[in-house]
């Protein structure tokens, strides 16, 4: 059985869970962001700008990069980089972690969604701030949807989960401590 974990940018982890017994568990994925605080395994950048500074730091010598193809292209194909395909046509913001959940999905049997704030989004006065969080939180739902064979197991998420997304039949919510269990067997 595979299991990997995506990793939602803005996460905290308390900082008694040693990150080593998450590891034993399965594979991260995430964004540039997460590398720093969680040594992320799989990364991914959406961004040219910041691929380019990242990959002229060899920061593909350090994890599985995982850049658009399109951005691949426009530098030059750069060695030691992995690619994945597609553009987004809406405008999103943190558009690796919609990323990371394909990538995850394609390789595991279960998802571990770490991080994520998936309850039911509230009105925003901005527009554009709104628009954005719906068009993730709509990709979100799409990737959950389509990946219907995968459990996804949203961890120590705080609040009830936008009932949009507990009507798919495989998204559950669990505990880190019943997560951590499953790596003790």
């Amino acid at each position: 059985m595979n299991i990997s974990w995506v990793l939602a940018d803005d996460l905290l982890i308390d900082p008694t869970i040693d990150i080593a017994d998450l590891k034993r568990l399965g594979t991260f994925w995430g964004s540039w962001r997460t590398w720093r605080a969680f040594q992320t395994d799989n990364v991914i950048c959406h961004n040219q700008s910041k691929a380019a500074e990242l990959i002229k730091r060899d920061f593909q010598n350090n994890c599985n990069f995982y850049i658009p193809n399109s951005v691949y292209t426009s530098l030059a194909h750069p060695n030691g980089v992995r690619l994945y395909e597609g553009e987004f046509v809406h405008d999103v913001v943190r558009q690796e972690e919609i990323v990371a959940m394909h990538l995850a999905a394609s390789t595991s049997d279960i998802v571990l969604l770490l991080g994520f704030d998936l309850n039911k989004l509230v009105t925003n006065p901005d527009r554009l701030r709104a628009n954005q969080a719906q068009h993730h939180r709509n990709l979100i739902r799409q990737v959950i949807k389509d990946n219907a064979q995968i459990q996804w197991v949203v961890v120590d998420h705080l609040g009830v989960i936008d009932p949009n997304l507990t009507n798919l039949g495989n998204i559950v919510t669990d505990t880190m401590d019943a997560v951590l269990a499953l790596a003790g067997d």
